[in-house]
């Protein structure tokens, strides 16, 4: 990295400055100029400094890097936010095990993801994406890669952009508005965001949902007998057999024993349509901003803060109610009570309102002191989630009045539905959090430099969450964790040194953390590995590591809500029935332990092209982790008799989807990565003064990432059958596909360009004896398109025009969908397409003015 330091600025100086930068927001806005050369004012500014030069910019000398993006390959992947790139290239930034990167800014730690989400694409000259071993030398274990951001020495931006959208089958649209300002300036940097964001509800009548046949709940009703048993002697003799459930006719004058008997065994289905929402309504706004400088000779460091509110509307459906319709009703041609099962349509259905606030300060300060980079960072973080939830409607009243004589089949008297149940919930989580990560290379062998870097770093979290409603809840926790660690890489052969030159590059790595978590007891990580580059081009990893990892206090604290009315499928049956849902933490989770061994060859074949090949091994066995079970298959409800709760007749009625501690979990993977960027077409020649003539050629990124699952097999308790996930079991209620995948690809000339990208997964297979839970998962592939446009391109005459870029995104352009069928060839009712991609393909525009 370069480092350019001011022999007339002390450092009081640079600190009193840091408000002038944003003081200056409205000159910088007046001014910006994306990407091009700063003015002359600026240029001559380092006049009189001393420039110290350091390497802290790229990452990919020592270790080979999984993939690279110069800002040619960025700007064909056609992302106008960080967010749409990571994206974009999320497939080659996740770990093995589905780990999100760990972000570095110029090769150096920063406090947060927050650092780099309002940095517009233009900025970045380059992007790394390094191996996990990486990540041992900035103090994080090597379980996630590194994804390193090179930024520009000098930028100046300000964007507004507009978008909007929605499904193209209707029913879905959403809009944003956001507004961005950087200015990269040397060491400093100041990056301002704000964000609008709006999303339409997506209601069930929007789009082709079929009615599930084993709901008994209808307008009007579907009569069934107390405790499941028979309806009445009478009203079984007219069908000719021993009736349970029979549909109320809709005619009043057809309701008597002869009625009810025409519908006996053939509940009525009933759309609630409107009444319940796919998707919420959603509004949030969202305000960020990092100011990073120089504080002195040798130091500088960063502000980062941000602040979000979002607020989901939704509807969950008519009400239910379960009414008692005794033997002396005048309208009921029953001698004895019978139960009447009813939507309350003529109520308004039940609500559920989410309100979600976060905030988030963060900062770092590094240099170096006798050697050593160290860095010091902190962060003050809070979440706060309020919500209610209507469960339902308090049936006492309307069954006092049915009781009484009122009539059950026609619509209640509203005044006599307006006890509703109504969970309200809050949760709050706050941390303060500090690290410091210190390193150096004090001792040098033949082979080269011995790389140390330890850590210590220290965390306070509390949570508190409260329910109050009909079950009322109440826990408070808090939770201190300290812990420190060292990692040390040391070089054993060196073709560069010429240390044991036939060898090659090689070096061996080793790690060790311990941390103490308040409530637990003392826990441990442990790694080692090798770095072997063979030949130029050519790099071979080896890790294995060991962590334990206490579970997350939200996992532990979140308030246990009751949700009325939530269609389950159950496996065990094949048929979906109506529960009441449960939801919330487990405060009795404990420590997980995670073993893991990988291999990695990585492959450059060309020095001078962007081209590279990397395959991955990794074979990882997991004790005590924590995980949510889903699947209500006999095997899983054997295990977990407490989750899932069945009345004398053996049908559900409450499941609860809370995390709990999964014993053991085996997964074998191997996946590979391909990658390569750059120009296409040959080189211009070069006119008279030394530039290439005519417009710069064409650039280009594509990838793609296919993966193998050798197996998995989990174990829910000690002592249970293993579930084979790979071969029909299931903890989510989904099949595994032993093969997936990914490809993307894009190009982009003088501001214009064309991207895709496409997921595909094979097919799968829930197994259950039951044909009608059997279910057989149809391979899938989702394409998604995106175009940009420069309009000044078109309109070169046009002042306006100048930097608006226009760009529509089709995502899943085919409007592919998850098809399933069961056993006997059907769609089970809650696996319609419609139910597990609700919107299905969307379109957006985007209009962005840059200045």
């Amino acid at each position: 990295m370069r480092r350019e330091v001011s022999g007339r600025a002390a450092s009081a100086g640079r600190i009193r400055r840091l408000p002038v930068l944003l003081l200056g927001l409205c000159g910088t806005v007046a001014t910006a100029q994306a990407g091009g050369e700063p003015p002359a004012a600026d240029r001559d500014s380092n006049a009189g400094e001393v420039t110290v030069t350091g390497d802290r910019r790229s990452l990919a000398a020592g270790i080979q890097a999984v993939a690279t993006f110069d800002a040619n390959a960025i700007a064909a992947t056609g992302a106008t936010t960080i967010a749409e790139l990571l994206r974009v290239i999320r497939a080659v930034t996740q770990a093995a095990d589905g780990s999100d990167p760990i972000f570095l800014l110029n090769a150096q730690r920063i406090s947060g993801y927050e650092e780099i989400a309002t940095l517009p694409p233009e900025a970045i000259e380059k992007v790394e994406v390094l191996p996990e071993p990486v990540a041992l030398k900035f103090g994080y274990p090597p379980t996630r890669r590194v994804l390193n951001f090179i930024t520009k020495r000098r930028f100046r931006q300000a964007e507004v952009r507009a978008t909007g959208g929605g499904a193209t089958r209707g029913g879905y649209a959403i809009g944003t508005a956001n507004f961005g300002l950087t200015r990269l300036a040397k060491d400093s940097r100041l990056t301002v965001g704000l964000e609008y964001r709006h999303a339409e509800p997506l209601r069930q009548s929007d789009r082709t949902i079929l009615p599930d046949p084993d709901i008994l709940f209808d307008a009007i009703g579907n009569v069934t007998g107390i405790g499941g048993g028979e309806i009445d002697p009478v009203l079984s003799a007219a069908a000719g057999r021993v009736v349970t459930v029979a549909r109320a006719p809709e005619n009043e004058a057809d309701r008597t024993i002869a009625g009810f008997a025409a519908g006996a065994g053939q509940p009525r289905p009933f759309d609630i349509g409107r009444d319940r929402m796919l998707t919420p309504r959603n509004d949030a706004v969202k305000a960020e901003a990092v100011l990073a400088d120089r504080v002195g000779a040798t130091t500088d460091g960063s502000i980062s803060l941000s602040a979000e509110r979002s607020r989901d509307r939704n509807l969950a459906g008519p009400a239910t109610a379960i009414l008692t319709v005794p033997g002396g009703n005048p309208f009921s041609p029953f001698a004895g009570p019978v139960l009447l099962n009813r939507y309350l349509v003529e109520a308004d259905p039940l609500r559920v309102v989410q309100t979600t606030t976060t905030l988030h300060a963060g900062g770092i300060l590094r240099g170096v002191v006798a050697g050593w980079r160290w860095d010091l960072s902190g962060a003050l973080d809070q979440q706060e989630i309020r919500g209610s939830s209507a469960r339902g409607i308090d049936p006492a009243a309307a069954n006092a009045a049915i009781a009484g004589g009122t009539n059950p089949f026609a619509p209640l008297d509203p005044a006599l539905l307006t006890m509703r149940v109504i969970d309200r919930g809050r949760l709050r989580t706050r941390s303060a959090s500090a690290k410091t990560v210190l390193t150096n290379t004090p001792i040098r062998l033949p082979a080269g430099k011995v790389t140390v870097t330890a850590t210590g770093e220290a965390e306070r979290a509390t949570a508190v969450s409260s329910t109050r409603g009909a079950d009322p809840f109440a826990l408070r926790l808090g939770r201190t964790r300290i812990e420190g660690g060292v990692a040390v890489d040391v070089p054993i052969a060196s073709r560069r040194e010429d240390v044991l030159p036939f060898v090659g590059e090689l070096s061996v790595n080793a790690a060790m953390r311990v941390r103490a978590v308040e409530g637990f007891r003392s826990l441990y990580d442990t790694t080692y590995g090798l770095t072997w580059g063979m030949v130029p081009g050519v790099q071979l990893l080896a890790t294995q590591k060991r962590t334990t990892t206490a579970p997350a206090i939200a996992q532990l604290s979140t308030p246990q809500v009751r949700f009325a009315n939530v269609p389950v499928f159950d496996f065990t049956t094949g048929s979906t029935v109506n529960v009441t849902l449960l939801q919330g933490g487990n405060p009795d989770l404990v420590p997980e332990h995670r073993r893991s061994r990988s291999l990695q060859l990585s492959i450059k074949p060309f020095a001078a092209r962007e081209l590279r090949v990397s395959t991955t091994y990794d074979a990882t066995t997991i004790r005590n982790q924590t995980g949510m079970v889903y699947a209500l298959t006999a095997q899983t409800a054997a295990i977990l008799p407490d989750l899932f709760v069945r009345d004398a007749a053996g049908r559900l009625v409450s499941v609860a989807y809370s995390p709990i501690t999964i014993a053991r979990e085996r997964q074998r993977i191997l996946a590979m990565v391909v990658s390569a960027s750059g120009l296409l077409g040959t080189p211009r020649p070069a006119d008279g003064k030394g530039a290439a003539a005519g417009p710069g050629r064409p650039s280009f990124y594509a990838g793609m990432g296919p993966s193998i699952k050798l197996g998995d097999r989990l174990q829910i308790r000690p002592g249970t059958a293993e579930i084979d996930i790979l071969n029909g079991g299931t903890i989510t209620g989904g099949g595994t596909a032993r093969v997936s995948g990914y490809v993307y690809g894009g190009v982009n000339h003088l501001g214009n360009g064309l991207t895709f990208d496409a997921w595909y997964s094979a097919a799968s297979r829930v197994r259950s004896a039951s044909p009608v839970a059997d279910l057989r998962f149809a391979p899938i592939l989702k394409l998604n398109m995106g175009a940009t446009l420069s309009i000044h391109h078109f309109t070169p005459h046009v002042a306006w025009t100048r930097k608006l870029q226009l760009k529509l995104d089709v995502s899943n352009v085919t409007d592919a969908r998850q098809r399933v069928r069961d056993g006997t060839g059907r769609v089970p009712n809650r696996f319609q397409p419609a139910y597990l991609d609700p919107i299905g393909r969307t379109v957006k525009m985007s209009l962005r003015k840059l200045f």
